[in-house]
C-alpha cells in the first residue's frame, strides 16, 4: 500500500470534522509527508493548526518517525531536552522548547481524535500525555534556571556543606494528571531549608530560579508560550513569597491552611526538581494536612459552599 493511501484516512477524517476548513487546507499545504496531519489538525484543533513553516516541518519529522504510540514523562524528558541541548542562549532554548512542546501537544492532539484501531487514544491517555509533557517541560525550564543562578550567584548550599534542592509541585489537573490543552498549570516551588545559601540567601537563590523557569513557560513569543503558569495556589497566595522553605510552608499549612487548601492538595504531586524531598514533603506534610486525624462535622457543608462559589464564578466567567 503507497504512503498516499496510508494517509488517506486522516484526510478523510478532516472532511467529516469540518468539511469547509479542510478544503481550505487541502488547496494551500504542499504535498509533504504531514500534509495530511496538518489537514486533520487544522479542521479538528483551529488553535493548532500550522501556520509557519517550522510547525509544519515538525509535522513532516512526526509523520516520518510514527507517532502513534504512546510516550511516557521518560520519553518526554528526553526529547525536550536533545532538542533544546544545542540552544547557545535562553532566547535560543526558549524557542526550542516551545517549538518541541508544540510538535508533542499536536502528536497527541492527533491521537486522540484518532479512532483506536487507527492509532487513537483514550480521554486518560491524552490527559496523562498532556500532564507528563507539562513535567517535562518544568524540567527543562528549572534546570536551566538553576544552572544561570548557579552560574552568577554560586552553587546552592546547605549549612551541611551539601547541594540545597528545589521540587515543584503540581495541583488541580496538572497534579492529578487530568491536563487539557487548554489548561493553566497550578504549581507551588519549594525548597528544603533556609540554614545555607550561595553567595546569596537560599531564599532569594530559588526565587530567582522560580522566576527565570516560569518566564521561560509562561512567556508568550513569536513561537507561542509553552505554558500558562498560575502561582495563585502558594502559601498567602499571590501576597505570598514565590518560593517556600520546608519549614516555612509547613508552619503556614499547620497554622494557617484552610479548606480550599487542603482540598488542592488532594491532587498535588512532585512534578520537577527533586521529586524525592516532593514526596518526602508530601508524607510528612502534606498527608496530615490533607487528611485530618479528627472528624470535622461541618466540613461537609463548608465543602459544598467552595463548590457552589465555584459555579458562581465559573458561571460569571461565561
Amino acid at each position: 500500500m503507497s504512503n498516499a493511501r496510508r494517509r488517506a484516512p486522516l484526510v478523510a477524517l478532516a472532511q467529516a470534522i469540518d468539511p469547509d476548513a479542510a478544503e481550505i487546507l487541502e488547496g494551500e499545504l504542499p504535498p509533504t509527508p504531514g500534509r495530511p496531519l496538518a489537514i486533520l489538525l487544522g479542521a479538528a484543533y483551529p488553535a493548532l493548526r500550522p501556520r509557519t513553516s517550522w510547525q509544519l516541518t515538525a509535522l513532516d519529522e512526526l509523520a516520518r518517525a510514527g507517532w502513534r504510540l504512546r510516550r511516557t514523562r521518560g520519553d518526554l524528558v528526553d526529547r525536550l531536552r536533545g532538542a533544546t541541548a544545542g540552544a547557545l542562549d535562553v532566547a535560543a532554548l526558549r524557542s526550542a522548547l516551545r517549538r518541541a512542546v508544540w510538535a508533542e501537544k499536536a502528536r497527541i492532539a492527533v491521537r486522540e481524535i484518532l479512532p483506536l484501531r487507527q492509532g487513537g487514544a483514550e480521554l486518560r491517555v491524552t490527559a496523562r500525555e498532556l500532564s507528563e509533557l507539562a513535567d517535562a517541560a518544568f524540567e527543562v525550564a528549572l534546570a536551566e534556571a538553576s544552572a544561570y543562578v548557579a552560574g552568577r550567584f554560586g552553587p546552592p548550599l546547605r549549612s551541611d556543606g551539601e547541594p540545597s534542592t528545589l521540587v515543584v509541585f503540581g495541583l488541580g489537573k496538572l497534579g492529578g494528571l487530568e491536563l487539557n490543552a487548554g489548561s493553566d498549570v497550578d504549581v507551588v516551588f519549594l525548597y528544603d531549608t533556609d540554614d545555607g545559601g550561595s553567595t546569596i540567601t537560599l531564599h532569594e537563590h530559588w526565587t530567582r530560579v522560580a522566576q527565570r523557569a516560569v518566564e521561560t513557560l509562561d512567556e508568550y513569543t513569536a513561537d507561542g508560550a509553552v505554558w500558562r503558569v498560575d502561582l495563585r495556589l502558594r502559601p498567602e497566595g499571590s501576597r505570598g513569597a514565590l518560593v517556600n522553605s520546608w519549614s516555612a510552608a509547613e508552619r503556614y499549612y499547620v497554622t494557617w491552611g484552610r479548606l480550599w487548601e487542603r482540598s488542592a492538595f488532594v491532587r498535588a504531586r512532585p512534578i520537577a526538581g527533586d521529586l524525592e524531598l516532593g514526596r518526602r514533603f508530601q508524607d510528612q506534610v502534606i498527608a496530615p494536612f490533607v487528611y485530618r486525624r479528627d472528624v470535622e462535622p461541618a466540613i461537609a457543608t463548608t465543602l459544598a459552599e467552595l463548590v457552589e462559589r465555584a459555579r458562581v464564578e465559573l458561571s460569571a466567567d461565561v
